[in-house]
């Protein structure tokens, strides 16, 4: 009866199960956090799910797309060290969201400016994975059990991982309404099983990346 509770009792002690980078700085999987995802497989007691705190927050950036998304999923908040923290983001929301079918992770980062947006990207995957495999902006990333999308704008990073299939055009549309403000230098999708794909939007417009480009200067 309990195993909703212990589950995400066992999450947040993951939290605390963290590697450490070259300047001796703790920091948390991301594998550690979602793949605790098949713990809730076959819940199926909705009254496990009210002894849980949830902290959906009144705002924040996802809300509005979540809603709509994700309207039956729980909120929690990530307050460990994630790659991206390294590189001195102005502003940050991290979330982990859970429902009956499906578990979410999802951040937002912004940025001072489009260099150090540019440098947690390209850093990130360059050693993406529990394996830390090198890629570069056109390659295709390892098959993988669950699905991931990178947003990457001007100072601005989003990152989305879900076991269910990511609605990128929907989720872009939601997190902007207007066309004009719908601007991702690198759309990264990871589609779990399938071939990655990588484009761009600009005005809302969808443009496919082809071939590999230099990650100084693809999306100038």
């Amino acid at each position: 009866m309990k195993l909703f509770a212990l589950s995400v009792i066992g999450l947040m002690l993951l939290l605390f199960l963290s590697c450490k980078d070259n300047n001796g700085t703790e920091t948390v999987s991301l594998e550690d956090i979602s793949h605790t995802s098949d713990k809730f497989d076959h819940i199926e007691d909705n009254r496990e799910t009210a002894e849980i705190k949830d902290e959906k927050p009144k705002q924040a950036y996802f809300l509005t797309a979540f809603d709509s998304i994700y309207k039956d999923a729980s909120w929690f908040m990530l307050d460990s060290l994630l790659f991206p923290d390294r590189f001195g983001p102005s502003k940050m929301e991290k979330w982990y969201l859970l429902s009956q079918k499906d578990s979410i992770v999802a951040l937002h980062y912004e940025f001072r400016d489009s260099l150090r947006t540019k440098n947690a990207f390209f850093n990130w995957i360059d050693c993406y994975g529990p394996t830390c495999d090198s890629y570069q902006v056109g390659s295709q990333f390892k098959k993988q059990s669950r699905n991931s999308l990178f947003l990457i704008g001007a100072n601005q990073l989003v990152y989305i991982e879900s076991k269910t299939p990511i609605a990128t055009k929907k989720l872009v549309e939601l997190l902007n309404e207007e066309k004009k403000d719908q601007n991702w230098i690198y759309v990264l999708e990871i589609p779990g099983r399938k071939k990655t794909r990588w484009s761009k939007i600009k005005e809302g417009e969808i443009q496919e990346l082809k071939g590999q480009q230099d990650n100084k200067t693809a999306g100038l």
